[in-house]
């Protein structure tokens, strides 16, 4: 079995191997979809889901995603596990999800691109 930071490498190569057709703006809002699709599944609000995790009620807040000079806030390691632990979900899965949020993100972006022809 994995030690938690082994499957964050798995996780980050993952990342990183997609990184020729994404950019960073990409992966953060792929990350951050994967937190509220997890929070959804489980019925739960992604204060409540924080919360579960032992992490501040506002952690997962769409307003904290960003810094005030639009530089991008990630989740960290440790509260992604945490995440993981309380929800019984495993590195698989959360990987599973992160290629979920990249078509979903590629639907957004082709129907905006119809909306604009």
């Amino acid at each position: 079995m994995l030690t938690d930071d082994e499957n964050l490498y798995t996780i980050l190569a993952i990342i990183v191997k997609q990184r020729g057709n994404t950019t960073m703006e990409r992966d953060h809002k792929k990350i951050w979809q994967v937190i509220d699709m997890i929070a959804y599944i489980n019925g739960i609000s992604v204060s409540a889901l924080a919360r579960r995790a032992g992490l501040d009620s506002t952690a997962f807040n769409r307003s904290k995603r960003k810094y005030p000079s639009g530089k991008y806030r990630w989740p960290s390691s440790e509260s992604i596990c945490r995440v993981l632990k309380v929800t019984g979900m495993d590195w698989g899965r959360f990987c599973r999800y992160m290629e979920e949020a990249e078509v979903m993100i590629e639907r957004e972006e082709s129907k905006k691109d119809e909306k604009k022809t």
